[in-house]
């Protein structure tokens, strides 16, 4: 049943496959058993010859369906009209929606912060699928009555899962990937499933494997298949190796050896995959997912480097050692980006980790050439903590100024602009390196001052923005102040259309200095950088202006509470045109204010799917893009 290669085949001259090499194998079968051992062996979910067809595909339609809802999701959230948008059917599938996409658990023994609940039961539900499609058929071992062959029905069924899997695998851990591009879904926040579909799989390959060994056992003969098989010798490389790919992805260890898991993971996915196919040797249909994997895979890898090297080329960056600590990167470009996105960096230079590219996320906006007259900057704002970062710190103390040739992949994930048009109230909650992404984000919500919310052209009412950051590091909160204060102040929109423009307040909280009173400064838009003097002003002192500006010391801001207020005066409030007002949500910073913030906007789902505001929308980037340790 199952073709094995024996001592004669290895003299062929190529040991590792069947001869001669096919892209799939026979199908032809002619049962020798009795007419009821051969009706109970053929059965739909026993049949050998078929097990690609039962286990495989459906593997592959479950992954397909899920990605088409969320792909037709994306075009109705794209191009659906205002007026579907504003029924309260709309409402309803939206806010429960976002309630999932938002609501995350904390487990403070493990310091795990769960993924959101919808991606929780997504996996439930692959749990339950791969664990009915394993164990529900039976037998998991043939009887003994008869000859049925030599494969353990329960090991066929879970190697044709895991191969099915491999496709989805590899494209999720593609940065340019189809299933992006369908659905929507920033690659970054794609990793949950890569991890979860290696996962599966890895666990699906351990059942294939063992069954085996204990059928050889039970049968005397394993000693004799470990000398003289190639499948053992083609699927202990594959099993190995998928081991280490698999433990060294699990959280805890990947933070800790990170720099060391990036430069080996793709020597040991390759010596995974070879080894993989070599062990399918071009069983019945196997060879056809690795054929979809590696096209799928290589598009990905195309549009990627022909937009990094063709499309973006090689750009300069400049590095800066702030006081604050932060390096500071500007590198001038052509390339187009969005509030909120991240680029993948490759330094060309040796002792930058030159085969390696590392996120950042970019912490200014792009301004038209055309308009302005020069090219914009890509900024980045980095906090030095050791491999490349500590690196770039060590370069620009050393020789400030000092500029590197680069090269630039991405942009990925962020908000558009006309999404971000949309809001009436924006709050931008941001902690410790989130500091750049929120200054992204305030950047383009002056620039975007005046435009309505549906993004048109006409006049706009008056708007809220609000910006809180947070920091244990002191001068990091005075150059983060410094930075914000600037952007306001000495924004064009801002100071000639106080009527159009954003009611702005910019709280900072320094969470590690001792208080010395509940607010330490309470600051105008009408001066410039904040003065020592300034900087002791009483918490009574208050002065009006075009914003606020607040430093706390020793306070962690209440984020739940600051959602649920902000909530709480929208419902109070209407747009022009008397629609409801809608709020956008936008948080970068360590996993605990994602998960506050997280939490605090799933609540306030409730709130939209009564209509109490038109809608509460959240885009939190991965702290991890940020650091980039």
């Amino acid at each position: 049943m199952e073709m094995k290669m024996d001592m004669k085949k290895m003299a062929s001259g190529v040991p590792w496959l069947d001869q001669p090499v096919m892209l799939h194998s026979s199908r032809a079968d002619k049962c020798k058993l009795s007419a009821e051992q051969c009706a109970y062996r053929n059965s739909r979910w026993r049949y050998w010859y078929q097990a690609d067809h039962v286990y495989a595909l459906n593997t592959v339609y479950l992954m397909c369906a899920v990605i088409a809802v969320f792909a037709i999701s994306n075009l109705l959230m794209r191009y659906a009209p205002e007026w579907v948008k504003r029924t309260r059917v709309w409402r309803a599938t939206t806010s429960t929606s976002r309630y999932m996409a938002y609501r995350g658990y904390r487990f403070p023994v493990l310091r795990y912060w769960s993924p959101c609940l919808g991606v929780i039961l997504l996996g439930l539900a692959g749990a339950v699928f791969f664990l009915a499609m394993t164990l529900g058929p039976k037998p998991y071992y043939w009887p003994t009555d008869a000859n049925y062959g030599s494969s353990p029905p329960i090991a066929t069924r879970a190697g044709w899962m895991a191969l099915a899997l491999l496709p989805f695998v590899l494209v999720l851990s593609a940065k340019a990937n189809m299933v992006s591009a369908l659905t929507g879904i920033p690659p970054e926040k794609l990793q949950v499933f890569h991890h979860w579909t290696s996962y599966a799989m890895f666990v699906l390959a351990l059942v294939h494997t063992f069954p085996y060994i204990i059928f050889h056992i039970r049968k005397g003969d394993m000693v004799k298949q470990w000398k003289t098989s190639v499948v053992y010798w083609t699927g202990i490389p594959a099993l190995l190796s998928q081991t280490y790919l698999t433990v060294m992805s699990l959280p805890l260890i990947r933070n800790r050896f990170y720099e060391f898991f990036k430069a080996t993971h793709m020597f040991a996915a390759i010596i995974f995959v070879v080894f993989f196919f070599l062990h399918c040797d071009f069983r019945l249909s196997s060879w056809d997912y690795f054929i979809a994997s590696g096209v799928l895979y290589l598009v990905s890898l195309i549009v990627a480097h022909v937009r990094t090297y063709l499309m973006h080329g090689i750009h300069t960056a400049t590095l800066e050692l702030l006081p604050s600590g932060l390096v500071r990167v500007a590198v001038p470009t052509v390339v187009k980006w969005t509030p909120g996105q991240h680029v993948f960096v490759r330094f060309i230079t040796s002792d930058l980790h030159l085969l390696t590219s590392h996120p950042f996320t970019i912490s200014s906006v792009y301004r038209d050439p055309d308009t302005t007259g020069r090219v914009s900057e890509l900024i980045f704002y980095i906090k030095p903590r050791q491999g490349v970062t500590a690196r770039l710190a060590a370069l620009a103390r050393k020789r400030p100024g000092c500029k590197k040739k680069i090269l630039i992949e991405g942009p990925y994930g962020g908000v558009s602009a006309h999404h971000l048009a949309r809001f009436d109230t924006i709050l931008v909650i941001a902690g410790g390196s989130g500091g750049g992404f929120s200054l992204a984000m305030v950047d383009e919500a002056l620039r975007l001052t005046g435009l309505p919310a549906d993004g048109k052209s006409g006049p706009q009412g008056r708007r809220n923005l609000q910006v809180v950051f947070s920091t244990r590091d002191p001068a990091m909160a005075e150059w983060y102040v410094e930075e914000v204060e600037s952007r306001l102040t000495h924004s064009t929109e801002l100071l000639s259309d106080a009527e159009h423009g954003y009611e702005t307040s910019v709280s900072v909280h320094i969470t590690s200095r001792p208080m010395t009173s509940q607010s330490m400064a309470t600051v105008d838009s009408g001066r410039g950088s904040m003065s020592e003097e300034r900087k002791k002003m009483p918490v009574e002192s208050t002065t009006t202006g075009m914003f606020s500006l607040n430093v706390h010391r020793d306070a962690r801001p209440d984020v739940p509470g600051l959602i649920a207020r902000t909530v709480a005066v929208a419902q109070t409030q209407t747009a022009p045109g008397g629609q409801r007002k809608r709020i956008g949500v936008l948080v970068c910073g360590p996993a605990s204010m994602l998960h506050d913030t997280r939490n605090a906007a799933a609540v306030a789902q409730a709130r939209a799917m009564e209509g109490d505001v038109e809608e509460l929308y959240l885009h939190s980037e991965p702290f991890a893009v940020v650091k980039a340790v």
